[in-house]
């Protein structure tokens, strides 16, 4: 084609450069939007599609403008702008397709090449669409083979950057070398494209039309500028938001990573917990056997070498034991599953519980155990009773294991109380080996003794102290150590208490029949200091008059002096272990000077042996208590030891037991044992039978629901582990049929699991209390004198009323019944079947009018409610008859209301006197 007169155009470098920065952002683009629509998914990758195809396309064709306006020509040029927008929706629409394909999951050759040929395509659709906008005072002449050439470089150039944008999607990083080189590749490619399609042009001169300027437009340079901020704010904002996007599935990823990685670790710990805690059940069964079957044995006849045979199983039993619970106990605490809870509690019940537990111990050793905890200190606390427990056995059994003779205190002192708070300052003393002072700060460390060596002497898994540390540590206290090696320790740990309400401390400050200790004379005879002066605070304590020797001479002539002074004891309270002279010779040599009464005279000893009850019998000795003692337990002794003197009565020996049994109301109890061991069933049975308990046993979770529906028990002991169904079961079913009969049965878990949660599981299910096994007595002891309180209690509270009940003479009908509760039960069934027929007699009677009728219903109950000692019920049921014989029949509604609780009342008192509810 002939193109003599062609227009001569010529271009601006500074927009060719410009279109070409272009080009490259929008390769960048590109490359960035395909990464993140393959990431994204469901509404988030419709999102980045459109949003992308949009920024992409608009990159672009703001390229392809910026390079049409980088060709000048020597006449005005003009653009129609709907022809320009279909130029940009051609742009938009090709990079729709484009980014559709590369954010697939694969890419085949196929689908790129039918990717690059839409992409190509929809480019090329958009230069000369873009080129067809143009107005001029010229015609377009295009060179065919040019621009066939520029559509094939189009979809080639196409291909490549699909291939690059797929190959670099799954990059993480926004900026690396290889997504570097194809951007500038991908860059510099576009323009190719362009400015070949732009030499496939040649502009001939000729009119412009009018009519084709309705539309147009003209493209100043600060039209460019605006494109191109425009542009540059466009493709930006997707790199400010595809950054901010990656780095929230990076987060996200990690977030995951992190749960994974949690979950993990809690399915590790859940496996090593369900290890441990079956572990901690296998070893805990058997060895409840071992420990309790000793106990038992201990308790028989025996002879010397037995006795010594079984006593080393039973230590070697134990130590396993504080081994075992050692570990759980250090494992539940590193793993931060341990918290406290906040109850109230007596300290003074709290400490002497824990002293209890290692009183046997320190007596075997010849130790003295003593006690002194500070009369200011408020009896009622608020906190956790078992930890604090817990701590006090941890440092007393460690000073028992390292002192070999001599003596252990436990001196409690307030360091501030308030309203509020009780904060309290506990310290173990020991006579024992000592700690190196380098070794002072590291006693307390996890595995850590004072020396390798004491573990090898002494035993141990050096994880007391690290438990006790990490305890004191929760109740925001502070545990510290003073020792000097070969002299022996100060353990101080100090913890903070709540302050129980007022009223509920008031109820115990005031003991039984504490009026008769006041002004009592008495001598203390140990050899011990220390002992003298907590018994002698005691005693002051409760307005007793005291006096100390150290020694049984000593003692002799104090006793004696007060007698020729004419202010004799009235108490003499003494020590078994002393040197010289033990307490039975001081006891003989008393009562050969003096022939004093033997119920002025109580033993105390640190351990007792066998045959030391019948000895004090012999000797007249009113008492005979373990130490450490309770104050309780203490006062209580004195108190009916003072009693039987002011009486001149001779009372049997004062025990612990006789205490406990006295304290009960000699009340027993009722228990179903669900037990499958039957090491385990034998044990308990024997513990519980010789405590005068009465026991049935059964041998699973189901067996123990159909037993409990047809008879009543005081108390439930429920194993966990059973088969056919576990305890757990078994309580959560019995607690659901108890919704419907509105009783409540107790029910305590007796188990080998003792794993964190394990005690919160039981409760959780309704279980009332837990015993870990294997069983130690004075933990079994505290259960049961619980329930055997609660029983005294409720009795006390049934019968109190009922001696007094206006609805039923009680005394009168067991006088008329010769207290034959068999026939009174068999009353009570006729008696609760027939009367709420005659109530519905007498109210027909009195709907129908028929005032006979009325006055022969009134005149049965009459005679049945007299004949039960029913006084109130009676004189209603005889006024009913008056008024129907009166025929007053108006009058007799309202008696008739009254008459009807009334009996439902008889029935309840009838019903409490029967034998399976006495």
């Amino acid at each position: 084609m002939d193109h003599i007169g062609a227009l001569t155009g010529t271009y601006d470098y500074r927009l060719v450069i410009a279109s070409i920065v272009i080009a490259i952002l929008a390769a960048y683009a590109a490359l960035d939007l395909g990464g993140r629509i393959t990431a994204s998914s469901g509404s988030s990758r419709t999102t980045w599609l459109c949003g992308g195809a949009f920024a992409l396309g608009f990159g672009i064709w703001s390229m392809h403008y910026v390079g049409m306006e980088a060709f000048r020509l020597p006449v005005p040029v003009l653009y129609d702008w709907p022809t320009v927008l279909l130029s940009m929706l051609a742009a938009v629409l090709a990079s729709a397709a484009a980014l559709f394909v590369v954010s697939r999951k694969s890419m085949s050759l196929a689908a790129a090449g039918a990717g690059s040929l839409l992409m190509g395509l929809g480019i090329s659709s958009m230069h000369y669409i873009g080129m067809a906008a143009m107005r001029l005072p010229a015609m377009h002449h295009y060179d065919k083979r040019i621009l066939v050439l520029s559509i094939v470089l189009a979809i080639v150039i196409s291909f490549v950057a699909l291939r690059l944008t797929f190959s670099t999607r799954d990059q993480k990083t926004s900026f690396s070398i290889r997504k570097l080189t194809c951007t500038v590749i991908m860059g510099l490619a576009i323009p190719v494209m362009h400015y070949a399609g732009m030499a496939a042009v040649t502009f001939m001169p000729m009119p412009l039309e009018q009519s084709s300027l309705h539309h147009a437009i003209a493209i100043s340079y600060l039209g460019l500028a605006a494109i191109g901020l425009v542009t540059i704010f466009v493709l930006g904002f997707v790199y400010i938001s595809a950054m901010m996007d990656r780095r929230l599935i990076e987060q996200r990823y990690n977030l995951d990573i992190e749960k994974e990685r949690a979950q993990t670790a809690e399915n590790s710990n859940r496996a090593k917990s369900e290890f441990l805690a079956n572990m901690s059940h296998e070893i805990r069964t058997p060895l409840n056997g071992i420990i309790g079957m000793t106990d038992l044995a201990l308790e028989t006849e025996l002879t010397r070498e037995q006795r010594d045979y079984l006593e080393t199983v039973k230590l070697s039993a134990d130590a396993l034991l504080n081994v075992i619970n050692d570990i759980l106990d250090f494992s539940k605490i590193e793993a931060g599953k341990v918290d406290l809870e906040s109850i109230d509690f007596d300290i003074y019940e709290c400490i002497e519980n824990a002293l209890k537990t290692v009183a046997l111990r320190a007596d075997e050793k010849g130790l003295e155990l003593l006690c002194d905890v500070s009369p200011e200190i408020p009896t009622w606390v608020t906190g956790d009773p078992g930890r604090v427990r817990q701590i006090i056995l941890n440092l007393i059994g460690n000073a028992v294991k390292f002192t070999e003779q001599g003596e252990i205190a436990l001196k409690v002192r307030p360091v501030t109380i308030d309203d509020a708070q009780v904060h309290l300052q506990f310290t173990v003393t020991d006579t024992g080996i000592g700690i190196t002072p380098e070794k002072l700060d590291s006693i307390f460390e996890s595995f850590n003794q004072a020396d390798t060596s004491t573990t090898r002497e002494f035993g141990g898994t050096g994880l007391g102290l690290t438990i006790s540390r990490r305890l004191v540590d929760m109740m925001k206290g502070r545990i510290w150590v003073e020792s000097i090696l070969g002299r022996g320790s100060n353990f101080h740990f100090t913890s903070r208490l709540g302050r129980a309400q007022e009223q509920k401390a008031s109820a115990t400050l005031a003991p039984a029949n504490s009026s008769i200790l006041v002004g009592v004379k008495v001598l203390i005879l140990d050899d011990n200091r220390t002992n003298r002066r907590i018994l002698e605070g005691l005693l002051m304590r409760w307005g007793m008059i005291s006096a100390a020797a150290s020694d049984g001479p000593q003692a002799l002539d104090m006793y004696t002096e007060a007698q020729a002074h004419g202010e004799p004891f009235q108490l003499v309270l003494t020590d078994m272990h002393m040197p010289r002279m033990d307490g039975f010779d001081f006891v003989q040599r008393l009562k050969e000077i003096s022939g004093s009464a033997s119920s002025t005279i109580m033993m105390l000893t640190s351990g007792g042996q066998q045959g030391d009850a019948q000895r004090c019998g012999q000797l007249g000795i009113a008492a005979y208590l373990l130490k450490p003692i309770r104050q309780a337990e203490l006062r209580d002794a004195i108190a009916g030891v003072l009693m039987a003197r002011e009486a001149a009565q001779m009372p049997a020996l004062i025990t612990r037991y006789t205490l406990r049994e006295q304290a009960s109301g000699g009340k027993t109890l009722k228990i179903l044992l669900a037990e499958d061991n039957p090491v385990n069933q034998k044990l308990a049975t024997r513990m519980l039978e010789k405590r005068n308990h009465t026991v049935t046993v059964v041998g699973n979770g189901r067996e123990a629901l159909d037993t409990l529906a047809h008879d009543g028990y005081d108390l439930v002991l429920m194993d966990m582990q059973m088969p056919e169904m576990d305890g757990f079961e078994a309580t959560l079913a019995l607690r659901e049929m108890e919704k419907k009969t509105g009783k409540h049965q107790p029910v305590v878990a007796m188990t080998a699991l003792a794993m964190n949660g394990d005690r919160e599981r039981c409760i959780a299910a309704g279980m009332d209390g837990y015993l870990s096994k294997p069983i130690r007595p004075e933990e079994l002891d505290e259960v049961l004198e619980l329930y055997v309180s609660q029983k005294a209690k409720s009795a006390e509270e049934e019968t109190s009323p009922l001696s007094n009940n206006s609805s039923v003479d009680i005394a009168q009908l067991l006088d008329r019944i010769d207290d034959d509760r068999s026939l009174l039960a068999d009353l009570t069934d006729i008696f609760r079947n027939d009367y709420p027929k005659q109530l519905q007699m007498a109210q027909a009677a009195l709907d129908t009018q028929d005032a006979a009728a009325l006055q022969r219903v009134g005149h049965m109950l009459k005679g049945v409610l007299s004949n039960l000692s029913a006084i109130k019920a009676s004189e209603l049921a005889s006024t009913l008859e008056d008024l129907g014989r009166a025929q007053h029949i108006s009058n007799a509604q309202a008696t008739l209301d009254e008459l009807s609780p009334e009996l439902d009342r008889v029935a309840h008192v009838l019903n409490s006197l029967c034998p399976e509810n006495a």
